[in-house]
């Protein structure tokens, strides 16, 4: 073999190691740029995965948020609004006390059981009689049955009888079925419990308060309230 021929062989030689070592240098750019890739991939998917998850719980906060100022306006308008109904109750309940009974001085001393109301004092009796002598009684006392003109004295009435069963000044004797105040006049304010009057066992000519009117045998006892004008 010549040198020229071995020369040639050598120079092959080289040039397919060098072709050699640069597919393996492609083939791993390719394979590392292939990785990275990957590698950015995932990077992404994670930031938007967490980017997602963020949104969520700023969603959830402010949904939180929402809420708690609606609970919050909720309790607040509640408590203005007892507020208000405690204040009217407060002004009703000092109302109240401003026209609430007072024993009179005057009657005090001499007649304990007297109670000065508005413009008329009223005994209210501790025994039980029938219609007749209770108001007999009233007569003896320079006063009469009760005769009640209006809403508040019915809960005047009702308040220091303390709900029970009272004659007052109402009766039918004159034409059944037309019932009259003791002192004649007519009635025009009534108040009637539901189904009465119903003269429901016959001869129920005289009136009782509890709570509302009902009729009753005049003959039946129960305590009495008597009334009469203060002197001016």
């Amino acid at each position: 073999m010549d040198i020229s021929g071995k020369r040639g062989r050598e120079i092959e030689y080289e040039e397919m190691i060098i072709n050699s070592s640069d597919v393996q240098t492609e083939g791993e750019y390719l394979s590392t740029k292939r990785y990275r890739t990957l590698q950015d991939t995932v990077r992404i998917r994670n930031y938007r995965a967490a980017a997602v998850c963020l949104v969520l719980l700023c969603v959830l906060l402010l949904t939180a948020v929402i809420a708690l100022c609606v609970h919050i306006y909720t309790i607040r308008t509640k408590c203005t609004q007892e507020r208000e109904e405690l204040i009217q109750e407060k002004g009703n309940l000092l109302k109240g006390r401003d026209q609430f009974p007072v024993v009179g001085k005057d009657q005090c001393s001499d007649n304990p059981k007297w109670i000065t109301y508005k413009h008329s004092s009223y005994y209210i009796s501790s025994e039980w009689k029938n219609w007749t002598d209770s108001r007999q009684d009233c007569l003896q006392r320079g006063a009469d049955l009760i005769i009640i003109n209006n809403r508040e004295e019915q809960e005047f009435i009702t308040t220091v009888t303390s709900a029970n069963i009272v004659w007052i000044g109402l009766n039918e004797f004159h034409k059944e079925g037309v019932w009259k105040w003791v002192d004649g006049s007519t009635l025009t304010t009534e108040f009637w419990r539901q189904g009465e009057p119903n003269n429901r066992v016959g001869d129920e000519d005289c009136a009782v308060s509890h709570f509302h009117w009902a009729d009753y045998p005049c003959d039946y006892t129960f305590v009495w309230i008597c009334e009469k004008d203060l002197e001016v």
